[in-house]
């Protein structure tokens, strides 16, 4: 399973003694994650995903063969660059062409759809600004939508529409 645990590490400044330091786990252990030696297990990767404000699914990914062969889909993907001021609109547009959002980074949104048209959904996104209250994150949970990730003070929601 291939990772973004060395770029999202040191995308914060924190070194492989600081990730470990935060996880409870060992400099190596952390080492052997970020080389592919090893995968965390269930457990550890729920808190790389909590303590690097990233859903799994922009930390980990699989090799597309392999996601194939397992679930007989295969997936189209594409980024979109987008700004502050176009942000939403781009989310929009995504949503209703089937894309489903995977991750963000500056200026860019990673999205994947099926290949096959018959098994597209249509998305619907939801993006708060500022400090995430539990109580919010809760509130738009039990509407359906599911926490994608935090990109600075910017929060992204989605669920099919």
């Amino acid at each position: 399973m291939r990772n973004r645990i060395r770029e999202l590490r040191t995308g914060r400044g924190w070194s492989q003694a600081d990730l470990a330091a935060h996880l409870g786990v060992s400099r190596q252990t952390i080492n052997n994650f970020e080389t592919g030696k090893h995968d965390p297990n269930l457990l550890l990767a729920f808190r790389l995903s909590w303590l690097l404000e990233q859903p799994l699914e922009a930390i980990f990914s699989v090799d597309p063969d392999e996601h194939e062969q397992l679930v007989g889909e295969r997936w189209e993907y594409q980024d979109r660059l987008a700004t502050a001021f176009d942000e939403v609109s781009v989310l929009g547009e995504m949503g209703r062409e089937g894309w489903e959002l995977t991750g963000f980074g500056p200026l860019v949104l990673h999205f994947r759809r099926p290949e096959d048209a018959s098994l597209r959904l249509t998305w619907a996104y939801e993006r708060r600004a500022g400090l995430l209250a539990g109580r919010v994150r809760k509130e738009l949970e039990a509407q359906g939508w599911t926490y994608s990730g935090t990109w600075g003070t910017l929060h992204y929601f989605k669920r099919p529409a």
